[in-house]
């Protein structure tokens, strides 16, 4: 009846302190997710009161440990450990270039370009910085574009989850250390069998942050669509909600059970084509001339001043509003950088370090920065910008996207697509997250699907919880809150990825550098599949 038991929950051949490891977390999670379908008006207050706190005596950590991230990003990749291979000199890539950039643009976003896209540059222009701005001379409608360019296309991309796909990719993959965890990377600084407990300590402190970054973005999700379907469609917007969500789950299961080739990466691809599709048609039916105009004056402000937005924290004024928005967003950044950090590195064997940084940094990046000009023009151009406004104003974010739908031209066709690109990043976010969760918990780089269901199960309990929560501002409190202790941690895992880089080059010189082009056609078209996937 045991085996039975375990079997069950994927933990069969588990070890123990494994089976610890997902009890306790799964314990907890369950229990703040009951508590918040019994009592959602009192942990909304405890939420926004964390959040409160957190980011008003940490904002400045989050800051620095970004600043300090992106400069280790760039002494890396441009240096001599730029051109090492995710396993080793001889590793082949396992996906096609169009399909690996898919999977890690669908992964790493979420539906934040679609839900941000709206909500921060209309919260910035109804709240603005104090004065005197940031940036001299910039309207108000350009400064809010280019945080907006900041916090979610350049330097936000390359300061979370390069140094943990680094950490991963070149410790587990490259130089063979350790199971497929978290706590495996700091084994080349603090030894895991003198320090057992240590090491679990970081593993649960991963998967906590991991599941509070995307509960995050389920929350918003869930929230979003809901405001869509009743705001533009005029339907009983819950009731309908958690019909898409059990539709959504019902996919999001037959994934796991197809595993990483033929589910997620499937998945991206479709997420992919839907984006497109409602980004041209955005293109035609919203304010095209003011769109480009908008986006390129506000890419002039990100360009020319991007360290000044990076570091901006104003401390001579009252109030916390850096912390509250770069402060955030980079709190959201370090939650989601283990599941996603981990999960580059998985599809990213047979690529160098300096192939990871444009497909991870660099392509994505140009990707975000035109859907945000784009997005962000629609809501802030003079005939949209009020009517959003008030629709914040009164009721948030949600509410905004849906009055932007309402009064845009063939916006129920954009509301369709805007529903299907918000259910194909929760998809493939949940693909993700779920399949590198299991991961850490089992120290396998191809956890069991009974495992991955059960993760899976949580995640999606948590997006539907979110749609009794009474503020879209509490939901923002889960990835400061649970990603703060994880911070700690991860400045020792980029040690210690460091530390393996210097070792691994130094003991093959010579051997595993790529002296070819990135991305050439020669070495990068391999897409056989290997065995099946659980």
């Amino acid at each position: 009846m045991t085996s039975r038991f375990w079997y069950v929950l994927g933990l069969d051949g588990a070890t123990w302190p494994e089976r610890a490891l997902f009890g306790v977390t799964m314990t907890a999670m369950v229990a703040l997710a009951a508590f918040g379908f019994a009592r959602p008006s009192a942990l909304s207050t405890a939420l926004n009161g964390a959040f409160d706190w957190v980011l008003t005596y940490f904002g400045w950590w989050f800051i620095l440990l970004g600043f300090v991230l992106l400069l280790l990003v760039f002494g890396v990749t441009f240096s001599r450990y730029g051109r090492l291979r995710i396993g080793g000199p001889d590793a082949e890539p396992e996906f096609d270039t169009l399909s690996w950039l898919s999977m890690v643009f669908t992964v790493g976003f979420g539906a934040s370009i679609l839900i941000w896209g709206v909500g921060e540059p209309i919260s910035i222009v109804q709240n603005p910085p104090p004065q005197p701005y940031p940036v001299e001379g910039a309207s108000i409608e350009s400064l809010a574009l280019a945080f907006m360019f900041v916090h979610e296309a350049f330097p936000g991309l390359a300061m979370w989850y390069l140094p943990v796909a680094l950490a991963f990719g070149i410790i587990v993959y490259t130089q063979g250390v350790g199971e497929y965890k978290v706590s495996s990377m700091l084994s080349g600084i603090v030894d895991a069998d003198s320090y057992p407990g240590f090491h679990w300590a970081v593993d649960l402190a991963a998967i906590v942050a991991s599941i509070g970054g995307i509960a995050t973005t389920l929350g918003f999700s869930s929230q979003t669509m809901a405001a869509i379907l009743s705001g533009v469609f005029g339907m009983e917007a819950n009731f309908l909600t958690y019909g898409i969500f059990a539709l959504i789950g019902a996919v999001f299961l037959t994934d796991v059970w197809l595993g990483l080739r033929k589910g997620i990466r499937n998945a991206a691809r479709a997420t992919m084509l839907f984006i497109v599709a409602a980004m041209a048609l955005l293109v035609v039916v919203g304010p095209t001339l003011f769109i480009f105009e908008l986006g390129l004056d506000a890419t002039g402000v990100w360009l020319g001043n991007m360290t000044r937005l990076m570091l901006y924290t104003d401390p001579m004024s009252a109030g916390n509003w850096a912390a509250n928005w770069t402060g955030f967003w980079w709190a959201w950044w370090a939650a989601w950088s283990i599941f996603v950090g981990s999960f580059v590195a998985r599809v990213s064997k047979g690529r160098t370090i300096r192939e990871m940084f444009v497909v991870l940094v660099i392509a994505p990046a140009f990707l975000s920065w035109l859907q945000h000009l784009i997005i962000g023009g629609w809501v802030l151009s003079p005939e949209y910008v009020a009517p959003v406004s008030e629709a914040w104003a009164a009721n948030g974010i949600p509410a905004a996207i849906a009055t932007a739908l309402n009064i845009t031209p063939y916006g129920t066709v954009l509301a369709v697509l805007f529903v299907f690109v918000i259910a194909g990043y929760i998809i493939t976010s949940l693909d993700s997250a779920v399949f590198m969760i299991s991961a850490i918990t089992l120290g396998d780089e191809d956890p069991n699907a009974r495992n991955r269901a059960w993760w899976g199960a949580l995640l999606a309990g948590f997006g539907m919880m979110a749609l009794e929560l009474e503020s879209f501002e509490a939901i923002e409190a889960l990835s400061p809150i649970l990603a703060l202790p994880f911070t700690v941690f991860l400045v020792a895992v980029v040690y210690a990825s460091y530390v393996a880089a210097r070792d691994y080059a130094d003991s093959h010189s010579g051997v595993d550098v790529d002296p070819g082009s990135l991305l050439s056609e020669q070495d990068r078209a391999s897409d056989v599949p290997p065995a099946d996937d659980d």
